[in-house]
């Protein structure tokens, strides 16, 4: 998909958008985010605010890899490999069809440390569904004393009830996105498939929709405008002919709408099987900057290059063997960094990068977290 007939006038974050295009076919917005952000967080942390900004955008566009932080600009960090869905457009081999896996509080309390001690200016809860975690509200808890800035929950929305909105509406969360890819319960139903099938004998979509509808007019009632709310649309054969109808469902109820490409789950079947045909390689050029700004966490403790499913073949150490700063100095992610000032990924990054080439509308990949703030 190379455009979208929008039937509302699009107002686009300042200047970071302009950098935001490989994975978002569109952003619609009703605030200025970065505005917002600036007003919320700049009192609070005054010239350090100023210095997360510029870093990230730096960050963006050093296709020259010039600049490494002292730390991890953002960490990904996954507190269960559970999700309660089972979407097809997202690979289950490392979540619900693996092992559980889950961060203890013990290992999570030394993890914050290091992120008070080197001053981490954004953490994304992310990777699997972070309201299925038993303590959740701790954990911001614990990233509200290790002064995070910048925080986020990416989640479905099934567990975003009211006792859930209002834990995360005391904490210092600063942005809530929801991914729902529909905008009718029938199209719902074939894209966000439930774990538990009796499931789909309710009108889910409704239920997620009033839980998002709810938590904004509890934040608005508060009077306040942080976490900024997003909802996301990825764009899929079963569901795009609804991309204007979802756009025109939320852009007047939340703070941002967008629509993503499709991560296609192809790739890591090519990785696990080893299986991949080296003259069907496009690429005459190879980069990523997502190791020169941060790293993914998982629920079992390693520790990967990027926010992409894929980087889990590619683990760099271990938070329950070392402190996350020392993983970020290491010879591990040391030798990705020059894979790629030499042209020569390894394997694994080779084959996501040529996924992103080959995968225009229905393929096309998220290349990364980083470009979806």
């Amino acid at each position: 998909m190379t455009a979208i007939n929008q039937k509302k006038s699009i107002k686009l974050d300042s200047s970071i958008n302009q950098i935001l295009t490989k994975s978002v076919v569109n952003k619609s917005t009703k605030v200025d985010i970065e505005e917002v952000l600036q007003q919320h967080l700049l009192p609070k942390f005054g010239e350090r605010f100023k210095q997360y900004r510029k870093k990230y955008i730096n960050f963006l566009a050093d296709s020259e890899h010039k600049h490494l932080p002292d730390y991890p600009i953002s960490v990904i960090l996954e507190l269960v490999n559970r999700c309660n869905l089972e979407c097809t457009f997202c690979y289950q081999g490392y979540r619900n069809d693996a092992e559980k896996k889950t961060l203890s509080i013990q290992d999570l309390e030394k993890l914050f440390q290091d992120f008070k001690k080197n001053k981490l200016d954004a953490l994304l809860l992310s990777q699997s569904e972070p309201l299925l975690y038993k303590n959740f509200d701790k954990i911001l808890e614990m990233a509200e004393k290790a002064e995070i800035m910048d925080q986020f929950i990416f989640t479905n929305g099934v567990l975003l009830n009211e006792k859930n909105s209002k834990k995360i509406l005391e904490s210092s969360l600063t942005r809530l996105f929801i991914s729902v890819d529909a905008a009718t319960s029938e199209t719902y139903d074939q894209v966000r498939i439930p774990v538990n099938k009796n499931a789909l004998k309710e009108n889910r979509l409704k239920k997620i929709e009033e839980n998002v509808k709810n938590f904004v007019k509890l934040r608005n009632s508060m009077g306040l405008k942080i976490p900024l709310v997003r909802v996301s649309f990825i764009a899929l054969e079963k569901n795009v002919h609804e991309v204007n109808d979802f756009i025109e469902k939320w852009i007047d109820i939340v703070d941002s709408v967008e629509v993503q490409k499709e991560s296609s789950i192809e790739l890591y079947d090519q990785l696990l099987d080893k299986k991949y045909d080296k003259n069907k390689l496009l690429l005459k050029k190879y980069n990523c900057n997502d190791p020169w700004g941060q790293v993914s966490v998982n629920s079992d403790g390693t520790v990967g290059p990027c926010c992409s499913t894929v980087g889990r073949n590619l683990p760099m150490g271990s938070i329950l063997k070392n402190s996350l700063k020392e993983i970020w100095d290491g010879q591990k992610l040391n030798k990705i960094r020059q894979s790629f000032r030499d042209n020569k990924p390894n394997r694994v990054c080779q084959l996501c990068l040529e996924n992103k080439k080959t995968n225009n509308y229905s393929g096309g990949v998220v290349s990364s977290c980083s470009e979806i703030k």
